[in-house]
């Protein structure tokens, strides 16, 4: 019995198979099948298109056959809105628009959805394959639309596989039911009837008891602060109570300093007339407070340093505004002679005398935050100075390294960032160095002997002048001409697209467009050829501009037969003449 319907591989759907098979060949991606309303025409692999499209679109499936495992299905659903035309031909296309194979099949009719009858329609061709990997079987599954056909296959699929996932604590998934009450599974679920009975034997069997310390149970709450029961439980009032008063003791971490009267307590702790002895420099030492002895240098003689609260001799009551007092030397009368250093206020100072008193003080330093009272000199320390005081007082003794320079110099002065120099007259920086970056920096202008560098970028200097001693940088180049004056008359060097050009081998070229143009030639061609006849002929006279250009001898004899010639021209300033002329 012939067939009357069926489906054939076109040629060029065979060249693309047939590439797809050798090593690293491209599949071929089967991606649209379009429907044809040809008059049942017979499939032709010599086609290229269907004999009438009426409808194309993307394929909604694209699978291997089940049984027959190198044939390859593809679907196309047609849905119900979309209709009005005969179904005859139906082809498939892959991603490049080539069409690859073409079927008939009997021929229905598509009809609209408002034509009264409405209907999802599947098409599906199979074709055979000499080899299913060179076909890509994966399609766009945006655009795919689920068949019946497809739905009941994956349900069944799916009813028959094992992808149900357990429920578990952290995830969902299926459980299995339980009515046991004494299980201690987390794989389980429990049913209402092992609820029920945990319920009923927990509502029959709970009786209310006391908490104590050692089990929990009811409890009365109580705010009192000063109770020692060990049956109630205290409130949050009591807790905040009780958190204030501690809150009020002394606390360990300000180490004393919440003490409100602290001579008291350390009188109560015995520590008034305690004696502390050192070791090593310290021989002996006595500490005497002011309100025990306010006229003694000390309690017995000091064989060592000796600090005292206050010292007031007899005979300089006012030197009890100085504190903290350290004797340098060692006191064994009234007349032994005494150095001492004290504080007063934010001044350190040094002073001298007797056991009786000191007689003179001198500043020596000053406390944080504090400022010398009177005049500081600081006297050469050798004969040269290399920073002095205004008045030539004092100051620091210079280097005598030669050779200084950026790894190695008589005097560094650090800084983290800039050094800034200040007017004492106004307390103005206009000038600093930041040893950060580098740079030299001031306010005004920068002068070096007779040389200036003006903060306008200006420069003044002996190079500058005209002769008649120095002069500005932009007086020197006004008097000169700008660039882009010496670019227009054409001045390059090394370029050699340049109009003149200078070059390091010392080559030149000078190439004017304008007046000097019209000395050069510019460009030489031929006129048009003129022949004359040589044998039993006077040929061609001789006439400037003519070159002769050919020979000719037709029968290779000892005469020639014709020469030809053309006037020589050359094109001078955009004119042509002939050479001679």
């Amino acid at each position: 019995m012939t067939v009357k319907y069926k489906t054939v591989i076109t040629k060029a759907g065979a060249i693309k198979l047939a590439a797809a098979t050798v090593p690293n060949g491209k599949k071929v991606n089967f991606t649209a099948m379009a429907i044809g309303d040809g008059t049942l025409p017979v499939p032709d692999a010599n086609q290229t298109k269907l004999v009438n499209e009426v409808w194309r679109y993307k394929l909604n499936k694209i699978s291997q056959d089940n049984k027959h495992q190198n044939y390859v299905v593809a679907e196309l659903l047609i849905p119900p809105e979309t209709g009005g035309f005969w179904m005859r031909e139906m082809g498939l296309y892959d991603d490049t628009g080539t069409l690859i194979a073409v079927g008939n099949m009997a021929e229905s009719y598509k009809p609209k959805l408002d034509e009264g009858s409405g209907r999802a329609q599947t098409v599906r061709m199979v074709i055979m394959v000499s080899d299913i990997e060179s076909v890509e079987l994966t399609i766009d599954t945006s655009t795919v639309m689920a068949t019946q056909d497809y739905v009941d296959d994956k349900l069944a699929e799916h009813e028959q596989s094992r992808r149900h996932p357990d429920a578990t604590l952290t995830a969902k998934g299926f459980t299995q039911l339980s009515s046991a009450t004494d299980s201690e599974s987390e794989t389980l679920a429990a049913t209402p009837k092992a609820v029920k009975a945990a319920y009923d034997l927990a509502n029959g069997k709970y009786t209310a008891q006391d908490a104590t310390t050692v089990q929990k149970g009811v409890i009365q709450l109580s705010s009192a602060t000063d109770s020692v029961s060990e049956a109630l439980a205290a409130t949050p009032k009591a807790v905040k109570i009780a958190m204030e008063n501690a809150s009020a003791r002394l606390a360990k971490e300000r180490n004393g300093a919440d003490i409100p009267d602290k001579p008291l307590f350390v009188h109560n702790i015995g520590l008034g007339n305690v004696l502390f002895k050192g070791d090593g420099r310290f021989l002996a030492g006595t500490f005497v407070s002011d309100a025990i002895d306010r006229t003694s240098i000390g309690a017995r003689a000091a064989t060592g340093c000796q600090f005292m609260r206050a010292h007031q001799a007899p005979d300089a009551p006012d030197q009890v505004s100085f504190w903290q007092i350290i004797t340098l030397s060692e006191v064994v009368s009234p007349t032994t002679v005494v150095d001492v250093l004290a504080v007063s206020g934010n001044n350190v100072l040094f002073g001298h005398g007797t056991g009786a008193g000191i007689t003179s003080w001198r500043q020596v330093a000053m406390l944080e935050g504090g400022a010398f009272t009177g005049g500081i000199s600081a006297p050469n320390m050798r004969g040269d100075t290399l920073v002095t005081v205004g008045d030539g007082t004092g100051g620091m003794a210079k280097g005598d390294v030669d050779g200084a320079g950026f790894n190695g110099n008589n005097l560094n002065i650090k800084s983290w960032n800039g050094i800034g120099f200040q007017n004492s007259e106004d307390l103005a920086i206009r000038a600093y160095i930041s040893t950060r970056l580098g740079v030299i920096a001031a306010a005004e202008n920068l002068q070096a002997g007779n040389a200036i560098f003006n903060k306008n970028g200006d420069v003044y200097g002996d190079i500058w002048g005209t002769g008649s001693g120095p002069g500005w940088l932009s007086a020197y180049i006004a008097g000169r001409p700008l660039r882009q004056y010496i670019t227009m008359v054409g001045v390059y060097q090394n370029d050699k697209t340049k109009p003149f050009m200078l070059h390091d081998d010392g080559s030149g070229v000078f190439l004017a467009t304008t007046d000097m143009l019209s000395g050069y030639v510019q460009s030489i061609r031929f006129g048009a050829v003129e022949h004359g006849n040589v044998y039993r002929s006077p040929g061609f006279a001789d006439q400037l501009g003519y070159v002769i250009t050919g020979v000719e001898n037709g029968d290779s004899n000892d005469t020639p037969d014709r020469i030809q010639r053309r006037l020589l021209q050359l094109k001078v300033h955009g004119q042509w003449y002939t050479a001679g002329a």
